[in-house]
């Protein structure tokens, strides 16, 4: 497990680092516009899965690793559209984005949401999916998740199907979901009129 950890640690990128993430505490968003591009946003607290691995197995991280695991925030922190990445200790972070991507396009670092855009022009956002032996492994390291995202759609959209605990309406022109546990997947299918 140890050089599993050192070997994630020591890549030092916004790409290695975000494949490791696991979602904690956090507010998440997609703005979509009328074109399909939207900005993404996510403020909260995500954990490193192999370091709480560490942490589960060992008691502690070495202060090696401790050290490894700054380094990476440092140099993630420059990624395109990453406001704060702030290594807190122990394999958390506490993380801010805001970022304008493409139809389709996917969050690099701490990936809520997937939107994938079909041949016929069709959007669909959701969670990504994961594993089942992942999951248990997430719930053998005790890592809770509680977090809400938000998804607002412009006025070309025509909404197919959505599984939301709260519609848009006087207060909110969000599409929300409460995120309780890895098993709740928010998700959403619509489609956009010509601009």
């Amino acid at each position: 497990m140890k050089k599993l950890l050192h070997g994630a640690a020591l890549l030092g990128s916004a790409l290695a680092l975000s494949a490791c993430l696991v979602p904690e505490k956090f507010e998440a968003s997609a703005t979509f516009k009328p074109d399909g591009s939207y900005t993404y946003k996510y403020d909260g607290t995500a954990f490193h899965a192999l370091a709480a691995m560490a942490i589960k197995d060992q008691g502690s991280l070495s202060a090696k690793d401790e050290a490894s695991l700054q380094r990476d925030a440092e140099k993630s922190s420059k990624a395109d559209g990453v406001k704060k990445l702030r290594y807190m200790g122990a394999g958390k972070y506490e993380i801010s984005i805001e970022r304008d991507m493409k139809p389709g396009q996917a969050a690099s670092i701490v990936n809520v949401i997937v939107v994938r855009k079909a041949k016929d022009g069709m959007l669909s956002l959701s969670s990504p999916d994961l594993k089942q032996k992942d999951k248990d492994e997430f719930k053998r390291m005790g890592i809770k998740i509680d977090g809400t995202v938000e998804v607002t759609l412009p006025a070309n959209a025509t909404v197919l199907s959505h599984n939301a605990t709260k519609t848009p309406g006087i207060f909110s022109k969000a599409y929300q979901w409460k995120v309780g546990a890895l098993d709740e997947k928010p998700a959403i299918t619509f489609r956009l009129a010509s601009p």
